[in-house]
């Protein structure tokens, strides 16, 4: 009788797409709060931070290859990329084959500067990082072009997966668009044989220093003091999502899996020894935002923290948990591994792909034992950040599977009569990145 499809339905099909600071998240924000006080749980709270800006498409993208001949292009502005002028952005292509060193993007400045910038994969040497992004954008930036054009992955024409090359809700400060594949090909052909020259435009709706809400609602442990050493497990996921579908998946089935996780505690009229506390983040596209805020306003309680598990890789059944570089929590897994074995989630990964890609970051710097989720992210990969993100990709099977996990491990975590891991130092944490780097 689990509610998880349910709230993932209202989520996704009633408020639809969250982009952090819009209307829909705000919603987002009410509606959470509503479910959580009808449970009957305490604190139940919002925590604001604010955004340097909002950000969402008003008037949709339109492009065209002009030269050497014209072509129609499928195109989209990059999220938090400002507006193009009245009349949109027209100039001719440079191609950056290799954005890494910078000495070899010193020596085209000459070309880069007012021209209209392209760069992909394989200006990488294959699938960047974010990071990775961030550096290039900044150093293509600062040569003045009049604008970026990019594709990454392998998303064809007419497949928008939207991303931002800017951290922290910070508005470009050039048009910043996104091509569909084969049209980043053909391009790249065209300009083998001569100059390119292509105009886009589009209209985004920004408003400046936005107040964004994180919402926390709480299950008192019956044993622990307040405040006390490792007397709180945080379970959390974050609650706006990109724009193209309506983040039924990413990160709906979070949100639903937090929610259902609290009906089903407050069910049993036991609360574990430890406070059980919910966080929905705000921010999370966008870098972190939310976590990064809540983990600064509450420093001085996160030694009061046991353990942070995350929700945020979609619905597919669960293997697991990703230990996030913390080796020493797979013997505190096994523990609680007879819970885990019957759902087929008894397993550990040492992967940390997603070491700074969710929201538990901001705590495991802080060496604060940390899990996410692991579960298979095959169909996930295929939709997240576009517009099969909806909600018919869910199957109701597999999400109740990773709600019984994560709620099966966030209880005997907080009920455990041990704390679950050690906190780390700051030195402890800076060999275990080492570590994670080299691996």
């Amino acid at each position: 009788d689990g509610k998880a499809y349910e709230y993932d339905r209202e989520l996704a099909d009633g408020i639809g797409p969250r982009l952090t600071g819009s209307a829909n998240y705000d919603r987002a924000v009410v509606w959470t709060m509503e479910q959580f006080r009808s449970l009957g749980l305490s604190n139940v709270h919002t925590e604001s931070f604010t955004s340097p800006a909002s950000w969402e498409p008003e008037v949709a993208a339109t492009g065209t290859i002009l030269e050497p001949r014209k072509q129609t292009l499928h195109i989209y502005s990059a999220g938090w990329s400002p507006s193009t002028p009245d009349g949109g952005v027209e100039g001719n292509v440079v191609y950056l084959p290799r954005v890494f060193p910078t000495s070899e993007l010193d020596a085209e400045k000459d070309k880069i500067a007012d021209s209209i910038v392209l760069f992909d994969n394989q200006s990488f040497g294959g699938p960047p990082t974010f990071d990775a992004i961030v550096q290039a954008t900044l150093r293509v930036h600062a040569l003045h072009p009049r604008a970026v054009i990019f594709t990454f992955g392998l998303n064809g024409n007419g497949t928008q997966n939207a991303l931002l090359l800017t951290t922290g809700g910070q508005i470009s400060d050039m048009p910043v668009a996104q091509l569909g594949l084969e049209d980043d090909l053909l391009i790249k052909r065209m300009l083998d044989k001569g100059p390119v020259t292509v105009r886009f435009s589009f209209k985004n709706r920004i408003r400046r220093n936005v107040e964004v809400q994180n919402v926390v609602a709480e299950i008192p442990g019956r044993d622990v003091s307040p405040g006390s050493p490792s007397s709180v497990v945080v379970v959390g996921a974050h609650l706006d999502s990109w724009h193209p579908g309506t983040g039924a998946q990413d990160n709906g089935t979070g949100v639903a899996s937090i929610l259902e996780i609290a009906r089903a505690v407050q069910s049993l009229g036991r609360p574990p020894r430890r406070t059980l506390r919910f966080v929905l983040f705000g921010g999370e596209e966008e870098g972190l935002m939310g976590s990064h805020a809540y983990v600064e306003r509450h420093k001085a309680e996160m030694p009061s923290l046991d353990a942070v598990l995350i929700s945020d890789t979609g619905s597919q059944r669960a293997t697991g948990w990703y230990v996030m570089g913390r080796e020493d929590e797979k013997d505190a897994l096994a523990a609680i591994e007879p819970l885990l074995t019957g759902l087929g989630a008894d397993q550990t990964s040492s992967d940390t792909d997603f070491l700074f890609r969710s929201d538990h970051a901001g705590f495991n710097v802080l060496g604060v034992p940390t899990l996410m989720l692991w579960n298979s992210m095959d169909r996930y990969e295929t939709l997240v950040h576009q517009a099969s993100d909806t909600f018919d990709s869910v199957v109701r099977s597999d999400l109740d599977q990773t709600v019984a996990v994560t709620g099966s491990t966030a209880y005997a975590i907080a009920d455990a009569p041990q704390p679950f891991a050690a906190h780390l130092s700051h030195a402890e944490v800076a060999d275990m990145f080492r570590k994670c780097n080299a691996a």
